[in-house]
């Protein structure tokens, strides 16, 4: 990307000043804005008010002294091109024009409504919509709902919905995803989907593009962009209007042109894009590509505490691709050592539950165990599951909170081994069953949880997620090799 054109974006994402037209006491723009490091130079216009949120409010964008750098456009749709007429006029910068009502509804009129302000746009104003939610960059404080902005972070996103960049932002915070860029485009009229790729390809401040799409005006331009991206970092997309009535639902709701499903998953392959079928493997994928080492090979270890568990989660990793080799002798000869035979296994899966809690009979830790298996050359990543907040407290009652935090201890030993020197890729399962109303369980769960997440490991509530998270690494690994 040539370095003009990277700064002209640089400027996009953070800007010195920032305008809601169209402000109100209730629109999520403003409180958003306020809740951020911008929130000293953000401005709002509505002839409507004289005060909002504490600050002046101006009847029009030309009241305001002050040089303004983004606008978000938030009024009916007639009024749009009267407003970005002022924007133009003052020498905005960018302007988001979040209000639908446009090429989207196949309404003539609503077309060309459209097709008017993007001539009114071009080669004076930056462009982002309409339709859209915008812009979120944690450096900056730019953000479109309030509450949800978290630390920055590794992971950016690219997003034809609005609703889908909400959710990113909303799930993610909970799921421990951090951010550098969310971008919902929408309409995408003048910058587009190639455009905010080729810029996040060059950010340093990310390293996983996840990407929701619904279509495109130009697959040659979206295409070479992808292949471009892909070469540089990992890109990780889900394609919306696989079906009949999906497309048909993305020309209403983006005014898309969708194609087919083959042609879209051709067009992925060939540009190195790692393709998942729906949000929660996106959202996944990329929390693992931000943080785990992609495994070289499908063999997996399986630590758990439970036999009947050992064979569902054998079934999953087989079924998604992966492989569940048995541990070489080696490997099981330091195992017995440390595990007794009685109602256990140390063929893999590894069900070892005695020395979690160093029953008598034990010679090693779990985190014993966890080192002795990542050194096995079969295995290429590891899952560990952990399920054991009511037995534990079952056992240890009061105690509980004391014998967990240093039982986490060890489970995270073994694991940064098993990642930071023997080279594994290592994911968690802290599983809570979803229907659960024991505040105790939820706080346990949440123990280990955040331990793990702050040691940069990806925590996934159910062993699916896990194993399908795991075989996506591996996919990606394998089309890196077939890039290089």
């Amino acid at each position: 990307m040539e370095k003009q054109r990277l700064n002209r974006f640089e400027y996009i994402f953070h800007p010195r000043t920032a305008a809601v037209i169209g402000a109100s006491e209730s629109d999520g723009f403003s409180q958003a804005l306020m809740g951020t490091k911008l929130r000293d130079n953000v401005f709002f216009v509505n002839p409507k008010y004289k005060e909002l949120h504490g600050k002046k409010c101006y009847a029009s964008i030309l009241d305001i002294e002050t040089e303004i750098d983004y606008v978000i456009i938030a009024v009916p749709a007639q009024h749009v091109p009267s407003v970005l007429s002022e924007c133009i006029k003052k020498g905005v910068k960018t302007v988001h024009i979040f209000t639908a009502g446009f090429s989207e509804t196949g309404i003539e009129e609503r077309k060309a409504l459209e097709d008017q302000i993007r001539e009114m746009a071009r080669g004076k104003v930056n462009l982002i919509g309409p339709n859209c939610m915008g812009i979120c960059c944690p450096k900056s404080g730019l953000a479109f709902i309030p509450d949800v902005l978290v630390e920055e972070g590794p992971v950016g996103v690219i997003s034809q919905s609005g609703t889908f960049a909400e959710q990113f932002l909303s799930i993610g915070k909970l799921r421990n995803v951090r951010f550098s860029k969310v971008i919902s485009y929408g309409n995408g009229i003048d910058l587009d989907c190639p455009d905010f790729l080729e810029y996040l390809a060059y950010d340093v401040g990310t390293k996983v593009i996840a990407l929701y799409i619904e279509g495109t005006r130009d697959g040659k331009r979206l295409k070479a962009a992808m292949t471009e991206a892909a070469r540089l970092k990992p890109v990780v997309a889900l394609k919306g209007g696989v079906t009949e009535h999906g497309r048909r639902a993305a020309s209403c709701h983006t005014g898309s042109l969708a194609g087919s499903p083959e042609i879209w998953s051709s067009f992925f392959r060939q540009a190195g894009v790692l393709q998942v079928e729906d949000f929660d493997e996106l959202l996944d994928t990329s929390l693992a590509l931000s943080c785990v080492l992609p495994p070289e090979g499908k063999g997996t270890a399986i630590i758990t505490n439970s036999g009947g568990f050992s064979v569902l989660e054998t079934d999953l990793c087989v079924k998604v691709g992966l492989e569940v080799p048995q541990f070489t002798k080696e490997t099981m000869t330091e195992l017995r050592k440390m595990v007794p035979v009685a109602g256990t296994s140390i063929n893999n899966p590894l069900d070892a539950w005695p020395i979690y809690y160093n029953t008598p009979g034990t010679s090693g830790t779990l985190a014993d165990a966890i080192k002795a298996l990542s050194n096995d050359r079969n295995i290429h990543c590891i899952v560990l599951h952990f399920d054991e907040v009511r037995y534990l407290r079952h056992v240890f009652g009061e105690a509980t909170e004391g014998f967990l935090k240093e039982l986490v201890k060890i489970m995270i030993q073994g694991c940064k081994y098993a990642r930071d020197e023997a080279g594994k890729a290592v994911v968690i399962c802290v599983s809570l069953d979803a229907y659960s109303e024991d505040e105790e369980d939820r706080k346990y769960h949440l123990l280990v949880k955040k331990a793990f997440e702050r040691e940069e490991f990806p925590v996934y509530p159910s062993l699916a997620a896990c194993i399908k998270v795991l075989f996506n690494l591996y996919r990606y690994h394998r089309q890196r090799l077939m890039l290089i």
